[in-house]
């Protein structure tokens, strides 16, 4: 089996206040093969975010996510939440608005 590329993940702002992470680092860097992944071993460190990220096991449509696009230009589509990362890659959860 190989391993799972290591990328860096950010929550964006507004995500990190409604999930009071306001004391944990701006950044993490996990083991993850897609950006779904990332969410999910987020989510288990901060069980708080799946309030904000999920209705029942639904992902809500206002969850972003961007990888290597820091000026958050161009999100993920729903059929690339699973495409593979590549080691490095940044990926960045957002709050957004529909």
């Amino acid at each position: 089996m190989k391993n799972k590329p290591i990328v860096k993940v950010t929550i964006a702002p507004t995500l990190r206040l409604l999930s009071e992470l306001s004391g944990e680092p701006e950044a993490w860097e996990i083991r993850a093969a897609s950006a779904m992944e990332c969410l999910q071993v987020m989510l288990k460190r901060y069980p708080l975010m799946k309030k904000w990220a999920y209705k029942g096991e639904e992902l809500l449509p206002i969850i972003w996510f961007f990888v290597n696009d820091p000026e958050w230009r161009n999100k993920l589509t729903p059929d690339e939440f699973e495409k593979p990362l590549k080691e490095g890659d940044e990926v960045t959860i957002v709050f957004g608005k529909s």
